[in-house]
């Protein structure tokens, strides 16, 4: 297989992976791994390993873009943003991968890093960067399970919890409190942020009430909605007015049960 089919085939595979649970409640993280090895081979036995951890943890599938070139890992990261974690060799033509690591962390985002080598005489070199470890070529299942759940629990959020949205553009990471409501348009969803932006997704109302269940500020006023009741500034029989100025109309046999849970939640918050 070629290099860039051998990439096409892996982010498909691993992408058909993730986007057939990343609407079910025990998804926690989508992990995005950005890969960057010179040698084919060795970027395949990743993605299969990647790809075997997905079907074992499908509370934390991952997701693998792979780069044969520093430079395009580089540039691409310009353009569309980070990864939760890199996987780097550290012998490649051009710029090492310690090199590679150092231009990472100067953009100050919170990554994790792990280098990719067959020998362990560049562990110090590791701890330069703030690397979170290597792993030795060929890389076994348990070392790559052991280092990628290790990554995750240091990246989970644990204050600001968060969702995985799917959009005709990618996936989304978006902050639960960041939510204001999800209305139901032309068989989608859109989904308004509290900075005022919003995004469409597939998945329906009940996937998505279903992935906000344990968040308490959660309510469906209408069939053709969700609200987060932290953004409610009124709350009448008809309708509730929300703090962006928009109106959610309220179904007449919502009313009491949306009322009790309002007023119950904004007594114990």
């Amino acid at each position: 297989m070629h290099y860039p089919e051998l990439l096409k085939y892996c982010d498909f595979i691993l992408s058909m992976i993730s986007f057939n649970i990343i609407t079910k409640r025990e998804v926690k993280h989508m992990l995005r791994i950005g890969i960057c090895d010179d040698n084919q081979n060795d970027i395949k036995q990743i993605c299969e390993l990647a790809i075997r951890f997905s079907e074992e943890h499908p509370e934390n599938p991952l997701q693998i873009q792979a780069y044969k070139s520093p430079f395009d890992l580089l540039d691409d990261i310009e353009k569309n943003g980070g990864f939760d974690l890199y996987l780097l060799d550290v012998v490649m033509p051009h710029m090492t991968g310690v090199t590679l690591a150092k231009r990472i962390r100067e953009r100050k985002e919170k990554a994790e890093i792990l280098f990719l080598t067959f020998s362990k005489e560049y562990a110090v070199d590791a701890f330069s960067v703030k690397a979170s470890g290597y792993l030795i070529k060929p890389v076994d299942k348990p070392d790559f399970d052991d280092a990628v759940l290790d990554c995750i629990h240091r990246l989970l959020p644990t204050k600001n919890p968060s969702i995985i949205l799917k959009s005709k553009t990618g996936l989304h990471r978006i902050p639960v409190y960041e939510l204001v409501c999800i209305e139901s348009f032309n068989h989608n969803q859109i989904v308004t942020l509290s900075d005022g932006s919003s995004l469409e997704t597939s998945a329906t109302l009940v996937e998505l009430m279903e992935v906000l269940k344990d968040h308490p500020s959660f309510v469906r006023p209408h069939r053709a909605y969700i609200v987060n009741m932290d953004f409610i500034r009124k709350l009448s029989t008809r309708e509730l007015l929300l703090t962006n100025g928009k109106s959610i109309p309220i179904s007449q046999n919502r009313y009491k049960e949306l009322k009790n849970s309002y007023f119950s939640y904004m007594i114990h918050s």
